[in-house]
């Protein structure tokens, strides 16, 4: 999961000049000590290596001029100060990593930033099942409609420990 995240970051800075990702978890540590290291881990593997500079916290693209709105910033949320969005760059990313721990009220916060009428917006959100109520809860069942939705059951892969599974 977090290597393919930080795939769809790189693809998403590669591909379009001024985009801006944010990213963020359920919690600080999941995105500073997992999440991150497997975007900077992906971003010195790809071609354009030499584009963005990985930091513990961003990407940040090494364009002069172009550092503050072409990148990608790991912010922690937090019900007292949830995530700060950017203004309208060409694109927005949003991406939640282990969604199903990120509280409602972000989700709300995410979902009233992204109006900008001239800017293209991609909201993902990744997670594992551990809670029964929620938004991300909501995305796979009340709010399904509104999310182009995929579930990958561990029963069915190749590298799960299918005897613990069956017990």
């Amino acid at each position: 999961k977090s290597a393919l995240i930080a795939m769809l970051v790189k693809w998403a800075l590669d591909t379009c000049e001024d985009t801006r990702v944010v990213l963020t978890a359920n919690t600080e540590n999941q995105l500073l000590t997992k999440t991150m290291p497997e975007v900077a881990k992906w971003s010195n593997l790809s071609i354009t290596s030499d584009w963005f500079r990985p930091t513990a916290t961003a990407l940040i693209a090494n364009v002069p001029n172009h550092e503050r709105a072409w990148r990608c910033d790991a912010i922690p949320w937090s019900l007292n100060n949830p995530p700060a969005f950017p203004g309208p760059p060409n694109r927005i990313v949003v991406i939640y990593d282990e969604a199903s721990g990120i509280i409602p009220k972000v989700w709300e916060v995410t979902l009233g930033a992204l109006t900008d009428e001239g800017t293209e917006i991609i909201w993902l959100a990744f997670g594992n099942p551990t809670q029964n109520t929620g938004s991300f809860r909501e995305a796979f069942g009340k709010h399904r409609h509104l999310w182009k939705t995929r579930q990958i059951d561990s029963r069915d892969v190749e590298g799960t420990n299918k005897a613990y599974l069956d017990e």
